[in-house]
């Protein structure tokens, strides 16, 4: 059995070894991504070739290995395949002194095999971000979505709005756990987190190009017209009132919204679409569009007024109008707007210019009848998806179980791909970062990439279980085994969910402090 995850479409050992390593000799096609496979590469070993071939009767991404007496040979029809055939040899290489002789045809599931962090609530150094970055490329996943602002946080440099990062980044102190319900004495630390801690334009273009060379795209974030707290304390005048706030030191859904009555909020959007777009090449660029309460728009005389000259039914409507705008902006740029699937609640939600994100459950079929209608669709759903969430409730099993036809969609409607979110409200340290973000990523570029009728969680765990520490040399930290099946919390006898659910909003590090019992 090989220990690659993704699980290939095909493998077969055919008995014997090849060399593979450091004096391995590229050669054929492809010579452009000869220099970065080299960054991957063992440090030994090695003294044969690998054959690049460029085949245009495969499909893009869809590569083939043959490994012969010496030398490998490696088919693609583009330079993703290829990168992706070595990641493959790579892994297949690890914790081994040669590689096994196999022949391997393989190709991905869907096109869109994302990780979105978020770097908004606690921000990740570029030096982190490249680390993932790697680990996502030998996974073979192809897009990083990159969530830059939030109520708690600005975190990129924006040159026409200085004031972003000069006040936005910072928050006067930062929640220690969820207090949604109030049932629980909120817990703080008192101190100022986030000044001087945004990224740059030029960091910013550094991991673009980054990931480019590792085949991976880089979708920006921008939160509106809600979970824009951080920017309106900066600007009051986005918002309907013009009221002076801070940046926000709680988490929650909050009121504090942009407002599409004033074109100062159409101004500030394409401004920052303006400069983002000189970074980011990508064809897609996300604006959140989530949690919106409309309540601030029902007392607000210029959404009123919108309203009635735009003929709007509701003030749902008014978001709707919003997302339309920006939409129709960036199709002027050759972009695609992307939005968390509430975006989808309104009349002005259009197929060919949005892209919905599915987390939540909207308790209608609009996410459906989107698709039926040709509109496209990234799965994050969170009862599966969300990586901050404790393995006690949601275990690795579950996240690697997920399908479409969980939610009703069958295979092949307009589905552009799977996302896994990491939220970082209450990750702090790359220790509990590493824990509940790295063995996830494993099961989500399985579900991503594996054809569904190859797919067996108990390989699956066995074979993570046998990259853990040649990933642990790599310098990448996985879950131990009771951690990520959720038995690291023991005093739950009967099984309780909701128990599990309460102690997470009381203190989301409790698993963490039963690790280190």
């Amino acid at each position: 059995m090989t220990h690659i995850i993704p699980k290939p479409l095909y493998c077969n050992t055919t008995g014997g070894t090849v060399p593979f390593g450091a004096e391995t000799v590229f050669s054929g096609d492809f010579e452009e991504i000869f220099q970065v496979l080299r960054e991957f590469m063992p440090k030994t070993g090695g003294g044969n070739k690998i054959i690049f071939v460029k085949d245009t009767f495969l499909e893009k991404e869809e590569y083939r290995i043959e490994c012969g007496e010496n030398d490998i040979t490696v088919f693609a029809a583009d330079k993703s395949g290829a990168f992706y055939a070595v990641m493959s040899l790579i892994q297949l290489n690890m914790g081994r002194k040669s590689l096994p002789r196999v022949i391997i045809s393989d190709k991905p599931r869907f096109y869109h095999r994302g990780f979105m962090l978020d770097c908004s609530r606690h921000f990740w150094t570029v030096e982190k971000i490249k680390k993932i970055l790697d680990f996502m490329a030998l996974l073979k996943m192809n897009v990083f979505h990159w969530h830059l602002s939030d109520d708690q946080g600005w975190r990129i440099e924006i040159e026409k709005y200085p004031l972003l990062t000069e006040k936005g980044a910072i928050r006067r102190a930062t929640d220690l756990n969820k207090n949604c319900s109030g049932h629980y004495a909120p817990q703080t630390v008192g101190t100022e987190y986030g000044r001087g801690l945004f990224y740059t334009k030029a960091q910013a273009r550094d991991i673009v190009d980054y990931a480019a060379k590792r085949f991976i795209k880089v979708i920006p974030e921008i939160d509106m017209p809600g979970h824009m707290s951080a920017a309106i304390a900066c600007y009051p005048e986005l918002s309907c009132t013009g009221e002076k706030i801070e940046v926000p030191d709680e988490w929650g859904v909050l009121k504090n919204l942009g407002c599409p009555g004033k074109q100062a909020l159409y101004t500030f959007a394409r401004d920052i679409i303006d400069e983002l777009c000189e970074i980011f090449p990508s064809e897609y660029f996300h604006i959140g569009g989530d949690e919106v309460l409309t309540e601030p728009w029902e007392s607000c005389p210029d959404c009123q007024r919108l309203m009635k000259e735009k003929k709007l039914e509701s003030p749902r409507d008014i978001q709707g109008y919003f997302n339309g705008v920006i939409a129709d902006y960036l199709a002027q740029k050759g972009k695609v707007l992307v939005g968390w699937n509430e975006i989808l609640n309104s009349n002005f939600a259009a197929p060919d210019k949005m892209v919905g994100q599915w987390w939540v459950d909207s308790g209608t079929e609009t996410e459906r009848e989107w698709l039926k209608n040709g509109g496209q669709i990234i799965l994050s759903f969170l009862d599966y998806m969300y990586m901050d969430h404790p393995y006690s409730a949601r275990t690795l099993e579950k996240t690697y179980s997920f399908e479409p036809e969980l939610l009703g969609v069958p295979e092949g409607a307009h589905i552009l791909g799977i996302e896994i979110p990491q939220w970082t409200e209450h990750i702090r340290t790359e220790e509990k970062l590493d824990l509940y973000t790295n063995v996830r990523l494993l099961a989500a570029a399985e579900i991503s990439w594996t054809a569904k009728e190859e797919k067996d969680y108990k390989d699956f765990e066995e074979r993570v279980e046998k990259l853990r520490n040649p990933l642990k040399a790599l310098g990448i930290k996985t879950a131990p085994h009771e951690f990520y099946s959720g038995r690291a919390y023991t005093d739950n006898p009967n099984g309780h969910i909701s128990e599990i659910w309460d102690l997470w909003h009381a203190d989301p590090d409790f698993e963490m402090k039963c690790l280190k019992k």
